[in-house]
């Protein structure tokens, strides 16, 4: 399967949940992420806004705000960049050309200084390979980070070993949740 067929086969998968599901997918992504040793230890931490059929953060990223940890979301930069924006309670956001949510700030300087990243994938294996939009962002800045690198996924979403091609500018996750059937 080709990473297009691959991508439109995981984006079915999540379409396919309720809102309740949504919900208590919510709850279990913050109990699963905030129980992981590298989440406990992290004082910053890069999370994603969800948007459209991704997994949803809000509660994750309330947390992680609520447990004082500093917390920056991505916003998409020129020639095809990820800049990290430190939010608060009262981070205001406007919507990209792409439609997405980004904070409005001003850029992050030094990754590698972020402690832990919630990397944002539409699949994953067991070795860490993930799926992501297409876009390549996270792909191009996960090499400048040091952080511990998670993705979460659902069951539907994991597989023992890619259904897609790997290329050699793939970016793994260290770690992946795989959340309990909804």
């Amino acid at each position: 399967m080709d990473k297009n067929e691959a991508r439109e086969s995981a984006k079915n998968n999540l379409a396919k949940l309720s809102d309740m599901q949504r919900v208590a997918m919510m709850q279990q992504i913050t109990r699963a992420v905030t129980a992981l040793p590298a989440w406990q230890d992290a004082s910053s931490v890069a999370l994603t806004l969800s948007q459209d059929v991704e997994l949803p953060t809000q509660l994750l990223i309330q947390t992680a705000l609520l447990q004082g940890k500093t917390v920056y979301l991505p916003k998409v930069a020129p020639q095809r960049q990820l800049t990290f924006i430190q939010i608060d309670e009262s981070t205001e956001y406007e919507r990209h050309r792409f439609g997405m949510l980004e904070p409005i700030g001003e850029p992050f300087g030094d990754v590698s200084t972020i402690d832990f990243i919630l990397v944002p994938g539409l699949a994953f294996s067991a070795a860490g390979d993930r799926l992501g939009f297409g876009g390549g962002y996270y792909d191009r800045w996960l090499p400048k980070t040091t952080g511990a690198k998670i993705g979460v996924t659902i069951p539907d979403n994991y597989v023992p070993t890619p259904t897609w091609t790997i290329e050699k500018t793939d970016q793994q996750v260290d770690e992946v949740i795989v959340l309990p059937p909804a």
